[in-house]
């Protein structure tokens, strides 16, 4: 008769799922929505079949749950009155979207999104807003304090940007974008102080 560690067999894996995510945003940066599936995240992560589909049974069940990954909030809290670390945090987020680990995988999913089953369509919001949402409450507060000219517009702060993080991205030639996250915090915050002045102006 067997122990009775035996009987339990192998303790979980307390990894497994964030392995898997990881793996699965990983392939669908890698080759997009057409070639995703459970079987090649699986030999990513890797991880044996079964596990991965005692968890997710299909692969639209498994790509929801990573790219849940991509709208999670800053690691650190933002200080809700300091409007230039704010602004500089919100530019770092999105140059790590743009070049950093998992780069191809926002640009996929706005390209893509046509493609998906219908739910993915709130999905992609539910990304987009998640970056964006705390910032622009930061913004009006300090509207609101008279840190900023009347009638400034929280939308057009954001997409000020995004619109300097995406022309350093684009002015930037290919093989030296890795740069770019290297350095990334003093690029955000030199993008945070250019929009400050713009608007002081």
């Amino acid at each position: 008769m067997g122990s009775a560690a035996s009987l339990r067999g192998r303790p979980a894996d307390p990894g497994i799922e964030k392995r898997v995510l990881t793996a699965a945003l990983t392939v669908y940066g890698e080759v997009g929505w057409a070639g995703f599936t459970l079987d090649a995240v699986a030999r990513r992560a890797p991880v044996g079949k079964a596990a991965l589909y005692r968890r997710w049974s299909t692969r639209e069940d498994l790509l929801l749950a990573a790219l849940e990954q991509l709208a999670e909030p800053p690691e650190e809290p933002l200080d809700p009155n300091d409007l230039r670390g704010c602004l500089t945090a919100m530019a770092g987020q999105v140059i790590a979207m743009y070049v950093g680990p998992k780069a191809m995988v926002l640009p996929r999913v706005l390209v893509e999104a046509g493609q998906y089953p219908p739910r993915f369509d709130d999905m992609v919001q539910n990304i987009v807003q998640a970056r964006f949402t705390t910032g622009q409450s930061v913004i009006q507060a300090a509207l609101d304090r008279g840190e900023l000219p009347p009638g400034t517009s929280p939308d057009l702060i954001v997409d000020a940007i995004m619109g300097r993080v995406l022309r350093l991205i684009v002015l930037t030639p290919g093989a030296q974008r890795t740069a770019i996250h290297t350095e990334r915090d003093q690029h955000a915050a030199a993008i945070a102080d250019y929009v400050l002045r713009a608007v002081s102006r």
